[in-house]
């Protein structure tokens, strides 16, 4: 198994001349303390820069300007040439000890800048070069191949961070890494790269003159693919909530069922009463939201149940001799052009025809329907036929009536049964009841609207592509360019087989390694039940004993928002080890126990820590492991090198081997 060996620091920071950190002891935990300010974050920078450089940079500091960031981190008591080198020495058991170095070269801007000299050696010896290979392009190249960058990022953890991740979006978080992880980031370079061909191939195919709106359908494209997506996604995430809320009322239900019996055969007979009212009230809903997704919102609108009260017949006829009338005008012009008359003449005459033409206009007439298109006219024609617009307004009147005598029968029933349930515990379970009715009522309406969004952006989808397909119908289907379609589309198809397979073939490790994880960390872990991943999007669901629906989706805790995270974390490289396609990762973790409660830092330091990889640096404060915590650690069996970052003057510190037992107030 790969492991980080030693880091090498020059001149960074507050770390005057060459310093070699030994990261690597017997046991598989290194602990690193320093008080705040002394250093940890800049060590755990310097193994980001050793590695990756300025990437390594742009993924700690997204706004930061690399080469000022280097100018000022370049020590106060610098020594030596103005330069700084960063280099990290890792083990590997088949090819021997690993170095890769960055050093940089801080010139001034008046010699060029800065400089950089990036080096991988292998037993001692650099990596060979081909002909006209550069050296630094081969060690880039070698570096992202042996460790990928997107998913080393994932085992350097800043403790601090992890309580901001939104657990709500955890499923994100989980793709992401998991692509991250497995390497198939490799995929959606390639899908990038095929939608940048399909389109220059469409524009190849496109008249001059519509270059510009096949730009615009492609964007379109894109843009409805994504709010589709979006819809479905918060779509079942509605829909779990809602399957949840309605199982709670059929628990509640059978509670008050049970309750009613031991409270007589009048309770019985409320209850049975009751349960038909509400049994109608919801069917009475669900009526009517059917109503408010289709003509309900046109019939509060005014739209006519006749559009003959619009004039429609008067405006269709008005449009088309317009029609008619620049397609006139348009002859004459072709015409006269073809005629090659004299330019004054060719004005009189277009102006003679354009006047005759106007002659034959019919004033305007007065509609809100002037001001839509033919195209436009016929939709709306269709759509007014398809919602049954011709009696909406008695059908949606008959059904709201209908609603609210039948709300109004429940609000009667459920009284009496309050009344008459007073002192056997039927009325708060019938107040939860309705609340949850309340809920569940709002639940659909929003699970309907997301359908509805949904399904348009799917339509949406559909004509753009349907059009797209007919600029392709307008060359030779045998021709280079739509073989060249056909290719992409081919390929388009694998790419999507490929990355559901294999993201579906980490599904059930993924589980059983965040349980896992979560197991080590929480003391809460014993309520946890179950966790679920949906393989089509990796919908994260945590069923939590004394909690209704998806645990993750309720307000967490600072702490409880950083055990998620760190149950992440576990489980990825816990999937990732279990998978055939890297070899395991070492963790690199600051902060471990960032606003936890001392039972939680118990709980994380002596049981987490030691299992989360085969080899892991902690950067601790003396509050993270006090208290006793560093005993328990060292009790476990697991620690390894002890290391303690110690100021040796204003601007300067030092690493160095030392019993941390008194740092952490043994």
């Amino acid at each position: 198994m790969v492991s980080f060996s030693r880091l090498t620091i020059r001149n960074f920071k507050r770390f005057a001349g060459e310093h070699d950190i030994l990261l690597k002891g017997d046991g598989r935990v290194t602990i690193i303390g320093a008080q705040n300010g002394d250093g940890k974050t800049t060590t755990m920078d310097a193994i980001h820069i050793a590695l990756y450089g300025k990437r390594g940079f742009s993924s700690l500091y997204p706004e930061g300007d690399f080469h000022r960031w280097l100018e000022a981190a370049y020590s106060v008591e610098g020594k030596g040439d103005r330069h700084i080198l960063l280099a990290l020495d890792i083990d590997d058991p088949i090819q021997g000890t690993i170095r890769i170095s960055r050093t940089y070269w801080l010139m001034g801007e008046e010699y060029g800048g800065v400089e950089e000299e990036v080096g991988v050696e292998i037993s001692g010896k650099p990596l060979p070069r081909e002909p006209g290979e550069s050296r630094t392009g081969l060690a880039e190249k070698w570096i992202e191949d042996y460790l990928p960058h997107a998913a080393m990022r994932r085992f350097l953890v800043d403790g601090e961070r992890l309580s901001d991740l939104d657990p709500k979006c955890i499923d994100n978080e989980i793709i992401r890494g998991i692509d991250d992880v497995i390497g198939i980031g490799l995929l959606h370079r390639l899908k990038h790269h095929l939608n940048s061909t399909k389109r220059g191939t469409l524009r190849a195919l496109t008249p001059e003159d519509q270059i510009d709106s096949v730009s615009k359908l492609l964007d379109l494209l894109e843009k409805y693919k994504g709010e589709r997506d979006i819809s479905k996604s918060e779509l079942e995430a509605c829909q779990s909530v809602l399957e949840a809320s309605n199982g709670r009322i059929v628990e509640i239900q059978e509670e008050i069922e049970k309750l009613t019996r031991e409270g007589g055969s009048k309770n019985a007979n409320l209850r049975l009463e009751y349960a038909i009212r509400q049994s109608e009230l919801t069917s009475s809903r669900r009526d009517v939201h059917e109503h408010l997704m289709e003509s309900l919102p046109f019939v509060v609108a005014g739209l006519p149940s006749d559009l003959s009260e619009w004039r429609l017949e008067e405006v269709v006829a008005e449009k088309r001799t317009s029609e008619r009338i620049e397609g006139q005008v348009d002859f004459l012009r072709e015409v006269v052009d073809d005629a090659a008359v004299g330019k004054i003449t060719r004005k009189k005459l277009i102006q003679s025809g354009e006047r005759l033409s106007e002659l034959t206009r019919k004033g305007g007439v007065v509609s809100p329907l002037s001001d839509l298109d033919l195209g436009a006219i016929e939709v709306l024609v269709k759509c007014h036929s398809s919602l049954g617009m011709e009696d909406a307004g008695a059908r949606v009147r008959e059904s709201i009536s209908g609603a609210v005598t039948k709300l109004d029968l429940f609000d009667e029933t459920e009284a009496e049964l309050r009344e008459v349930a007073s002192g056997f515990g039927i009325t708060e379970k019938a107040a939860e009841l309705r609340n949850l009715a309340t809920e569940v009522g709002t639940l659909q309406a929003e699970v309907a609207r997301l359908r509805g969004e949904e399904q348009q952006a799917e339509e949406n989808r559909r004509q753009v592509e349907g059009r797209l397909e007919k600029i392709r119908q307008r060359e030779d289907g045998d021709s280079l360019l739509n073989r060249r379609m056909t290719r992409i589309d081919q390929l388009e198809t694998l790419y999507e087989l490929v990355t559901s397979s294999v993201r579906e073939s980490f599904a059930a490790p993924l589980e059983e390694a965040f349980l896992e994880g979560f197991e080590l960390l929480s003391r809460k872990s014993g309520r946890l039940e179950e966790v679920s991943i949906d393989t089509s999007d990796y919908y994260t669901h945590l069923k939590m004993r004394g909690f209704e629906g998806n645990w993750l989706e309720r307000d967490l805790s600072a702490t409880e928002r950083q055990h998620v995270g760190l149950a992440l974390v576990y489980a990825l490289r816990r999937a990732r080890a279990i998978g055939d396609w890297f070899t395991p990762l070492p963790v690199v973790v600051d902060t471990p126990t960032s606003r936890m409660d001392h039972e939680h830092k118990t709980w994380s330091i002596t049981k987490f820590y030691p299992q989360l990889s085969n080899q892991v640096i902690v950067f601790a404060t003396s509050d993270d492991l006090a208290g006793g915590l560093f005993e328990e650690l060292l009790g476990s069996g697991a620690v390894g090198s002890q290391l303690m970052i110690r100021e040796t003057s204003e601007n300067s510190v030092e690493v160095i081997n030392s019993d941390l037992s008194a740092f952490f107030g043994g």
